[in-house]
């Protein structure tokens, strides 16, 4: 099967995105689990989290259909101790939010140097921010 969706509105809660993704008639979403432009959002609330699986089985969407976005705050290779230690925490706080909501996917920018550290320290940091979330 093909899938075709877009970028939808979370605004409400997690659950509403599903409700505009069929109403624009996709097979497929994008949306942020939590407001992208902010370091903290309150904790899922389990009535949203069983709302938006509820939602997901009644409009047929999978894991494989549904693709959160995490924050554009997000640096997994930030030069700072202070800012990578921040980038750590709420990636940290996306990936758990989509394993809340029965997720496997994010789409994810992993960071910039902001021509402060090597290319290549940055990419080591970044894969360190990835292990240190996986485990």
């Amino acid at each position: 099967m093909k899938t075709i969706g877009a970028h939808v509105s979370a605004a409400g809660g997690v659950d509403q995105a599903v409700s505009r993704a069929t109403e624009i008639g996709a097979n497929a979403f994008a949306l942020f689990t939590k407001n992208q432009r902010q370091w903290k959002a309150k904790p899922l609330e389990e009535s949203t989290i069983e709302a938006f699986k509820r939602a997901c089985r009644e409009q047929g969407f999978g894991p494989a259909q549904i693709l959160p976005h995490d924050s554009y705050l997000i640096n997994l290779g930030h030069p700072d101790p202070e800012g990578l230690a921040k980038s750590r925490a709420a990636f940290l706080d996306e990936c758990q939010r989509c394993e809340q909501l029965g997720l496997t996917l994010l789409n994810f920018h992993p960071g910039s140097h902001l021509n402060r550290i090597s290319e290549r320290d940055c990419l080591a940091r970044i894969a360190e921010s990835i292990n240190e979330t996986h485990a």
